[in-house]
This record gives structure tokens, C-alpha cells and sequence, in this order.
């Protein structure tokens, strides 16, 4: 499942680990999704806790509805019309069969100051998709991973690149290059020929002797395992595939 997300009726997450009830599949998303954007769209502690018992479409849209519910939104006399972003979120609002008493409101053209722009850029989101919402996620994954190396990295050079993450230590002499990637893998039926001739190429191209195939920790990839292959010739490489816990997101 490369894709991971919601639509109005539905919900498709995976199931892994710790996540295979809907709360925790959604808490996952949520905290994956907070890390992607600004601020002000994140969502806090307590629209959080809502994830064990409403759907995702449903959150984004009491988020939404939060934002609107300021009288300074209503038609005003002294200020111009922003005629798109009414009409934006008056379709938003008739969408989710919302209050009726927000239908038909007219928007300030000033919105800087307002929370109405994090109503707009949520609104947004979901409209790019017909009012779902879905992560790539190979990409959240990878940013998930950067980040927590991030917080540990005491003593260490983090380059992330386009497609891996590299390491070196003061310490140690060993330079490391990690690849992740978004696959519930199973360590009775390895099927990873592809990602281990990336980590045979690297090593033999480049100035890293360790690389790591990074991938989501599940019930059936839990242990590092670390691959040997004929054809380095170095003696001095590792190749190791590592599951990587995500359990931090439900927190």
C-alpha cells in the first residue's frame, strides 16, 4: 500500500505492528500527517484523542468547521467580498452537511490575520482529490526516519538526500547510507532482490562500506538481518535490513 488515506466513506491504512486497531491506524496518520505540514494545520492533543472513535474525514472536517465558527467570517459592510473563497468554502460546508446556519456566509477579502486561512488550506487539501486525502508513503517514511535520526544525531553528519540518508560519525570510521522503504516485508519470504543490489551497488561506488534497507517494523519483520554477498569484495562492508518502529506515532 504505497498510498495510505481516506475518502468521505472509506479508510484504507495499514494494518502492522501496533496498528491494527482503527484508532491506532488513525492516530498513525494523523501524527504522519502533522509532520508534513505547517503549524497551524497540525493537529492538537486533543482532536488527536478523537481518532479512537471518529473516521478521519470527519476530524478534518470538525478541524475545519472549527476554524470558520468566528463572527469576524460573517458579511461585513466595510470590507470587499473574496467571492472564490466564500463560494470555496460554502461548497466545503454543503459537502459535509454542516449547520445550516453557516451556509450562504460571505468571507472577508483580508484573511491574514484570520484562522479562516487554515480552513482554507485544508479545504484545499482535500478538494485536490474530491475530498479525500492520501500520503505517498514512501515519502512519509523516509521524512519519519529523518527526523528521528535528527533528534539522536549527537556527534553525527545527517545528509539527507533525494533517496537515502547518510551518516558519518567522528567516531567511527564506518560512513552509513540508509534507504527506506514503505514495504511490509516478511523475513520467512524475503523478496528484496532489487534493494540489496542497491546496497551491493553503493558499496561498490561509493565511500560507504554500511548500508541499511530500512522498513516498517511489522509481526513478521522484527530482528535486524544482516545479508552477505559474493560478489563484494570488500571485507569490510555490511549490508543489514533493519525494521523500524513506529510506535512513537501513538504516543
Amino acid at each position: 500500500m504505497s498510498k495510505i488515506g481516506f475518502d468521505i466513506q472509506n479508510e484504507f491504512l495499514p494494518s502492522f505492528d501496533k496498528f491494527k486497531t482503527m484508532g491506532n491506524k488513525r492516530l498513525m496518520f494523523l501524527k504522519l500527517f502533522n509532520q508534513e505540514v505547517s503549524c497551524d494545520m497540525k493537529f492538537s492533543k486533543d482532536e488527536l484523542k478523537k481518532a479512537k472513535k471518529e473516521s478521519l474525514f470527519d476530524i478534518f472536517s470538525n478541524k475545519i468547521l472549527k476554524n470558520l465558527q468566528f463572527p469576524v467570517y460573517t458579511q461585513s459592510f466595510i470590507t470587499r467580498i473574496d467571492v472564490e473563497t466564500t463560494n470555496k468554502v460554502n461548497s466545503f460546508l454543503k459537502k459535509v452537511n454542516a449547520n445550516p446556519n453557516f451556509y450562504s456566509c460571505s468571507l472577508k477579502n483580508s484573511l491574514e490575520e484570520t484562522k479562516i486561512s487554515t480552513a482554507v488550506k485544508l479545504i484545499n487539501i482535500l478538494e485536490d482529490c474530491n475530498y479525500s486525502l492520501y500520503l505517498d508513503g514512501e515519502k512519509i517514511f523516509k521524512n519519519f526516519v529523518v527526523n528521528k535520526i535528527l533528534k539522536s544525531s549527537e556527534n553525527r553528519e545527517v545528509n539527507v538526500n533525494l533517496d537515502s540518508i547518510d551518516i558519518k560519525s567522528q567516531e567511527y570510521l564506518f560512513k552509513t547510507k540508509i534507504f527506506t522503504f514503505w514495504e511490509f516485508i516478511d523475513s520467512d519470504k524475503l523478496e528484496v532482490d532489487k534493494h540489496i543490489k542497491k546496497a551491493v551497488d553503493c558499496i561498490k561506488t561509493s565511500e560507504f562500506n554500511q548500508v541499511y534497507l530500512v522498513y516498517p517494523k511489522n509481526e513478521n519483520f522484527d530482528r535486524h538481518i544482516q545479508i552477505k554477498c559474493d560478489d563484494l569484495i570488500k571485507s569490510d562492508y555490511m549490508i543489514k535490513l533493519i525494521p523500524y518502529s513506529m510506535r512513537s506515532t501513538l504516543r
